[in-house]
Formats: C-alpha cells, sequence, structure tokens
C-alpha cells in the first residue's frame, strides 16, 4: 500500500523541489533540464577553485542546500535514489568553469552509481582540456571493515563536513590540489554511524521494510536499506554509547582528541529527540575526554521520511587543528549549513544562577495532630489514584488534546508524594503554597499553571482565614478561591467542557451539606463529582486546547481534566 505524500506527480518531484529551493533562495540559479543549482557568481570571472558535488534526490537539503560562497559552486541532482547522469554532471562542471582555469574539484559519494557518472563527466571534462580532480567520500563505520564488499564504505553525512571545508579553503584561495588534499584529508579522518528506527517510503510505494516496535537497525542506509543489524529499542544514552563506540573504535580516538561533531536528522524525527542526541553524544564524548570543539546539528542529508539519526565524528589532526577549524567556521552563504556565528565556543563561561528557594513560611490557621494525619492520608490517596488512572486518562485526552493529561498528573501525584514528608501539613495555607510549586515544578504546560494557579488562589484565601472552627466552611470558602483563580486566567466558565465542570457543582454540593460530617459530606460531593464527569460527555468544548477541533468524533468522550477532578474528590471521599 502506497504511503501518503504531498506530491503533484511523481515525475515531476524532483524538478518541482528544486525550483522550491530556487523560490526559497532566489539568489541561486537552476538550469532545471540538468537538475543544476549553482551560486549566483558562477559565470563571472574567477581565480579561485570550483567545488561541485551532489547526487539522488530524497536527501534534501543535500545538495542544492549547501550551494554557495564558501562551499558548493554547484549542485547536481538525480532522481529520487538515483545518481545524475554523467551529462548533468558534466554541465555543472563546465558552467563552474566558465571564465575560470582555477579548476574544479569534484566531492563523489561513494555508491557505485554516483562513482560510475561523476567519473565518466570527470573523463569527459579533462577530454575537454578542464582541470578536474576529485575525492570520492565514505565514511559509514557501522560494518565492520573485514566486511565491507569490494564497493567500499558508504557515504553518510560527513561529506557535508569535506563540502564545507574544501568550499572554504577554496574560497581563501588556495590552488586545486591543496584545496583536494584538504578534502581528502578530512574524508580521512571521520566515520559515521546511524540507527533507523523507520524506514522510509518512497513516494508511489509503501515502506521499505517494516521494524518491529521494540527494534531498531544499526547501520540503516541513506536509501532505505536495512542496517548491519537489527537491535532491540534502547534509551538514546544507550543506543548513542553504541555509535560512538563504533566511531571511536574506528577512528582510535583516544583521551585528549580533538573532533567535530555533526548528527544529522534522517528526516522524521522529531527536533525533541535531535536535540537528546546532541546532548548524549557531547556528553559521553567529554566524559572519555575527548574534546568536542564543534558541535553542528539537523537536517543536511536526510533519506526521505525515515526516523533516525546519524553522528558523524571527524576527528581533527593536531598538524592542521586551526586550518580546519578556521575552515569550518568560515562564513558561507550556502543556506542550509547548519553551522553559525553561535555554533563558535563563547569567550568566557557564564555559569548558571541558583535559583533561590522560597522560604518556608508558616501562615493561616494550623490544624490538629489528628487532623493533619487524616489530611496526609486525603493526600496520599488522591495521589496515587490519579496515578493509577494515568493511561485512562491520557485515552481520554487523547481524541482532542494532546494525550498527555494523565501523564503531567502522574507527574503531579508523584511530586507530592516524594515530599510528603516534609510538606507542612500542619499549616493549610503553606501546604497549599507548597503543592502550587509542585505543580509547576513538575507537571509544566497548561495543566502546570492551571493546578498551580488554582493552588495559589486558595493558599492565599486560607492565609486570610481567622476562625476555622468549622473547617469544611474553611475549606468550601479556599475551594471557591481556587475555581476563581482558574477561571480569571483560562476564561472557562461552567458547561465549557473543562474541569470547572467538576469543581463548581461539587462546590455547590458541598455548600449545601456544610452541617453533615466531613465522611458523608464527602460521599455527596463525590456522587456529584461523578454525575457531573459523566455529563461532559455531551458538551461541546469552549475552551482550551480542545475547543479547536471540530470533528465531532473526536469530541464524544468524557474531558480529561474534569475525570481527574472526579477522580481524586472520589479518592478524598474513601480516605475520609
Amino acid at each position: 500500500m502506497a504511503g501518503k505524500s504531498l506530491l503533484n506527480s511523481l515525475a515531476d518531484a524532483v524538478n518541482e523541489s528544486l525550483t522550491g529551493c530556487i523560490l526559497t533562495y532566489p539568489h541561486l540559479e537552476l538550469h532545471a533540464s540538468k537538475r543544476v543549482v549553482l551560486k549566483p557568481t558562477w559565470n563571472e570571472p574567477s581565480d579561485k577553485v570550483s567545488v561541485i558535488s551532489g547526487g539522488g534526490s530524497g536527501h534534501e537539503p543535500f545538495s542544492a542546500g549547501f550551494v554557495g560562497d564558501g562551499m558548493l559552486s554547484a549542485s547536481v541532482s538525480g532522481s529520487i535514489y538515483a545518481a545524475p547522469p554523467s551529462g548533468h554532471v558534466l554541465h555543472a562542471i563546465q558552467s563552474v568553469s566558465t571564465n575560470n582555469n582555477a579548476g574544479c574539484l569534484v566531492i563523489i559519494p561513494n555508491y557505485t552509481g554516483d562513482c560510475l557518472n561523476f567519473g565518466l563527466a570527470i573523463e569527459k571534462a579533462r577530454y575537454l582540456g578542464i582541470k578536474v580532480s576529485q575525492v570520492i567520500v565514505g565514511e559509514d563505520c557501522s560494518i565492520p571493515d573485514d566486511e565491507v564488499g569490494r564497493a567500499g564504505k558508504r557515504a553518510l553525512p560527513g561529506i557535508i563536513l569535506v563540502l564545507k571545508v574544501a568550499g572554504a579553503v577554496a574560497q581563501e584561495g588556495h590552488n586545486l590540489e591543496e584545496v583536494t588534499n584538504f578534502a581528502q584529508m578530512v574524508a580521512d579522518n571521520m566515520a559515521s554511524c546511524s540507527v533507523g528506527l523507520t524506514a522510509c517510503t518512497i513516494p508511489g510505494q509503501g515502506r521499505m521494510f517494516e521494524l518491529p516496535e521494540d527494534e531498531i537497525e544499526f547501520g540503516q542506509g541513506l536509501h532505505g536499506e536495512a542496517g548491519y543489524k537489527r537491535i532491540k529499542l534502547q534509551s538514546s544514552s544507550k543506543t548513542t554509547a553504541l555509535m560512538i563506540d563504533t566511531i571511536v573504535k574506528a577512528l582510535k580516538l583516544v583521551k585528549g582528541n580533538s573532533v567535530a561533531v555533526l548528527v544529522n536528522n534522517f528526516g522524521g524525527l522529531s527536533q525533541l529527540e535531535q536535540g537528546v542526541v546532541v546532548k548524549d553524544v557531547v556528553t559521553q564524548l567529554e566524559n572519555m575526554e575527548i574534546l568536542p570543539l564543534r558541535v553542528y546539528a539537523g537536517l543536511v542529508m536526510t533519506s526521505l521520511d525515515s526516523v533516525g539519526v546519524h553522528i558523524t565524528i571527524l576527528k581533527i589532526p593536531e598538524n592542521h587543528k586551526t586550518a580546519v577549524i578556521n575552515a569550518l567556521d568560515e562564513k558561507t552563504d550556502a543556506p542550509r549549513w547548519p553551522g553559525c556565528s553561535y555554533s563558535l565556543p563563547p569567550k568566557y563561561y557564564n555559569a548558571p544562577a541558583k535559583e533561590e528557594k522560597l522560604s518556608k513560611i508558616l501562615v493561616g490557621p494550623s490544624l490538629t495532630t489528628e487532623q493533619e494525619k487524616l489530611l496526609k492520608i486525603c493526600l496520599e490517596k488522591a495521589c496515587r489514584e490519579i496515578i493509577e488512572r494515568e493511561k485512562i486518562i491520557n485515552d481520554l485526552d487523547r481524541g482532542c488534546g494532546d494525550g498527555d493529561c494523565g501523564t503531567t498528573l502522574k507527574h503531579l501525584g508523584e511530586g507530592i508524594l516524594s515530599t510528603i514528608d516534609k510538606l507542612p501539613l500542619s499549616y493549610p495555607s503553606s501546604l497549599l503554597s507548597e503543592l502550587a510549586n509542585i505543580a509547576e515544578d513538575h507537571m509544566g504546560g497548561t495543566s502546570g499553571a492551571i493546578y498551580s494557579l488554582m493552588f495559589t488562589a486558595a493558599a492565599v484565601e486560607m492565609s486570610k482565614i481567622n476562625n476555622a472552627e468549622n473547617w469544611l466552611k474553611v475549606w468550601a470558602q479556599v475551594w471557591r478561591a481556587g475555581i476563581n483563580g482558574i477561571m480569571k486566567y483560562s476564561k472557562a466558565k461552567l458547561g465549557d467542557k473543562t474541569m470547572i465542570d467538576v469543581l463548581e457543582p461539587s462546590l455547590n454540593e458541598l455548600d449545601k451539606n456544610l452541617s453533615l460530617s466531613y465522611k458523608e459530606a464527602a460521599r455527596k460531593v463525590a456522587i456529584c463529582a461523578e454525575q457531573r464527569s459523566e455529563a461532559t460527555k455531551h458538551m461541546v468544548p469552549r475552551a482550551g486546547r480542545a475547543s479547536y477541533v471540530k470533528q465531532a468524533e473526536y469530541l464524544k468522550g468524557i474531558d480529561a481534566g474534569a475525570f481527574a477532578v472526579a477522580t481524586w474528590i472520589n479518592a478524598i471521599s474513601e480516605a475520609l
């Protein structure tokens, strides 16, 4: 079964994508019939070496995204996962050699089709009298050396570092031999390793292969091909450690070595996960006392919609350290190079400011020892019930929210339980203030703000209480303040299909039963809460994220926030 895609025509996809690139970066020039992208000054007289690269499409932004002063003079794109024809490569070489006798370096990704077609174009160019040199890049180290076939190691995103260094050295005015030697030196001192979480989907076809939910491909290729081996899915840290270990052995890295790091996103990995991988790579290298002098990350050489990550490490030779770093830092107009001025380490280090802890001030009325014990039991019971219902609440939130309401409330429950013996339970106002802090720190997002706001408003009201003879009345008064705090800032009203639809009626029920015992009043409130929670099934959301969802099939369930409130109210009732 073919996967979903946003294309007009599969046959025109590459040309239309290149047109989109040129429309985004209109200084670049596209020779559409040859799928060649050139920098703006390609036909102006120049005495600087030109640098060319390319390969099959489907790896965007490689290679057109790296055209510009300081990187490529021109790029050549083939069809999806297919090498460009030699005639197109020759056109690129001839174009950049217009009014330029300094020569052209062609950087070739080590795949059979690319080597054949680029090689043929190079021989034709030499026959025409054009000075041309070549560097073939293949740095994949996921396959052990004794198992690598005759074709050699595959090219992976490390080629981007070769393009950057070669382009910078060429821009500085070095001759063709020097530029070629620098590019070769970089190619010889780097290694890349990858893991894939999913295969890619070639437009018009299905996935290249299927992976079980608990497995990943170690050494997955750039063209949708399976990896060297299939391993179990682990944490980012453990998976990164496997790749780092493989690269360290391939490059024979030791303590004190300087390196540059490139983390490439296959295309479908979230930016959140990408950032975690970058953190893990740098942390692990630093723990080995290997020095990551430059770190780059992003979408540089993708594999369509595949989910995965490459790690490339360039071992910087000591005798060329300054030159390599300068070349990496050199400004380029290439629009998709991931480095910028912020990639350079700062000249001074700002130590993170220490957070000041709020002083634990005990304010408002206090509880007796027995009341304190009862309050603790209620808190523990409410927290445990919320934690236990995590999946149910998440499922309720999935249709018209982001499916994490249960998880954020679980974080609140766990945060409270982890500090419950340290909380000022005998002073409810101070306790509510601490609960507000826990909600903010552990929940985050909208839920954290709502609960923190409710606890804060309640704490303020509790601090004003002078007469606490009737605690049910006090809690009702404080509860009202908490609800008012939520409604003031969230704009939610009764009937909007939110937690207010349980909080407000339940409080009204408590107000009607203030003369009863704790147990009797709580039971009536719990019954009301359950009924009002169930009633949200038939409401239309008018507040919160759910209010943006208009498809009826996603709006039929109980509101997740309302269900959560009913859960902890019922837990308190049972505890009493």
